[in-house]
């Protein structure tokens, strides 16, 4: 065995130790949008080209369809990527979107397929529910194993500057079941709040409750610093990590980076795209 397969291998090993332990919890893809991640995923109340993974309540806010595309690498790891698809197509009556994220090493890969709708409740109060199939796949055995999980999430506009959101994820915290592995995906309660402080500047919080995963708060910025670029950052506890980032809106294109650190591993490059397929 040359020493790219054996590293490869040892790090296979090393996800299915941490996250298929006995009664073990486990949770979907997250790390989704350079937008989001730039700002510590700090972006329950915000609206944007990936809340059906965030909070498909504030998808309601989208008036245009179009296509978005993430491409993250964790921690610099060859062969170790995570990837994301997200569709929003408005309606008369509400906003559908259809989301596909992907975590990839070698042979194991985690898969979520996801299909959202949402609208306005009144005025200023939006609600949005997605209905997801997780699986991954079990390279020991060439078989697939999963389950599906419904998220809902609330969106309430206070104004124009100031904006509050709630989601919940895994509502019935399902299980997936394996030859070996009993796994649980919890129960993730989300709640925050996003303000524009001028014209210019940006600020976005959140708290994260994870049944077995503890608290979680998330502070990130987005500051326009000329016309169709912007600067983003922000910081989250449990692990603790910083990050950053910017975006450049071209005519029908949205170009987004983001650099995230753990206290850990290092960094984390992640790209996105986005396409208005009205203009």
């Amino acid at each position: 065995m040359c020493k790219r397969d054996l590293k490869t291998g040892l790090l296979i090993c090393l996800l299915l130790q941490i996250q298929c332990l006995s009664s073990s919890a486990i949770e979907r893809i997250s790390a989704i949008g350079a937008r989001e991640s730039a700002m510590a995923n700090a972006v329950v109340a915000l609206p944007g080209q990936f809340s059906i993974f965030q909070n498909q309540a504030f998808l309601a806010e989208e008036k245009f369809s179009s296509i978005s595309l993430s491409f993250r690498q964790p921690w610099f790891i060859k062969g170790y990527h995570e990837s994301a698809l997200s569709l929003i197509w408005p309606i008369s009556t509400a906003v559908l979107a259809l989301g596909v994220a992907q975590s990839a090493v070698a042979t194991y890969n985690e898969t979520s397929v996801s299909i959202s709708m949402a609208k306005k409740l009144t005025r200023r109060l939006s609600g949005g529910i997605c209905i997801n199939y997780f699986f991954l796949n079990l390279p020991e055995t060439g078989r697939n194993t999963g389950s599906f999980q419904v998220d809902c999430g609330l969106g309430y506009k206070h104004s124009r500057r100031l904006s509050l959101g709630l989601h919940l994820r895994n509502c019935a915290s399902t299980v997936a079941e394996t030859y070996q592995y009993h796994l649980v995906f919890p129960l993730v309660i989300r709640g925050g709040a996003s303000c524009r402080l001028s014209e210019h500047l940006l600020l976005a919080s959140e708290t994260a409750i994870e049944k077995y995963g503890g608290v979680s708060f998330r502070l990130g910025f987005e500051f326009k610093l000329v016309e169709n670029f912007v600067l983003r950052g922000g910081l989250t506890t449990n692990p603790f990590q910083h990050s950053f980032g910017f975006g450049y809106l071209w005519r029908f294109c949205q170009l987004d980076f983001a650099l995230v650190h753990h206290e850990i591993l290092g960094y984390s490059p992640l790209f996105s795209i986005n396409f208005n397929l009205n203009r």
